[in-house]
């Protein structure tokens, strides 16, 4: 007789029968912790894969808003000169000035729409984030404004080019 079934006609001494091979009840439930695992690690790629895709589409939302404006802005700056110099026009035929005129109407209506607003210098204070002051007079406010600024929304596109009125210093008493 072979050892094996020696083992497995003779019960141990303790009363307990002998183990007889893997328990496929066992197997099946060891697999399937395996399989749960695996499972639990594919949910969470999905998952992580699924935050990377809609951080990636927010990026690229942002980056598209930011080209666009960087792109209406860098337009724009490269119109102003233009309409400055309709600004500055100055014909002897009235009719001229006044067809250049309906065209910086529709020049201003335009950019308008597109939040793009010139900014005010007169009777304001000189502040250097909207004025560049190109030259500087005895005095206190804006005095006058040479070249007008732009803004779009809250940046500004080009400051205005303004003469100031320089404070006058009060005598140490």
């Amino acid at each position: 007789m072979s050892e094996e079934k020696q083992d497995t006609q003779n019960p141990p001494a303790d009363g307990k029968p002998a183990p007889q091979g893997p328990d496929p009840v066992q197997n099946e439930l060891v697999e399937l912790r395996g399989k749960a695992a695996k499972a639990d690690e594919y949910l969470e790629l999905a998952r992580r894969s699924k935050a990377d895709f809609l951080n990636y589409q927010d990026r690229v939302r942002r980056d598209k808003s930011d080209w666009s404006r960087q792109t209406l802005e860098a337009f724009i700056r490269e119109l102003l000169p233009a309409l400055d110099g309709m600004a500055l026009a100055k014909f002897e035929d009235p009719k001229l000035v006044e067809a250049i005129r309906v065209v910086e109407k529709e020049f201003l209506r335009v950019l308008a729409k597109a939040d793009v607003v010139p900014i005010e210098t007169a009777g304001k204070a000189f502040d250097p984030a909207f004025h560049e002051a190109v030259a500087v007079d005895p005095g206190g406010t804006l005095l006058e404004e040479i070249r007008r600024g732009w803004r779009i929304g809250d940046r500004v596109l080009r400051p205005a080019a303004v003469r100031i009125v320089k404070p006058t210093e009060a005598p140490a008493p």
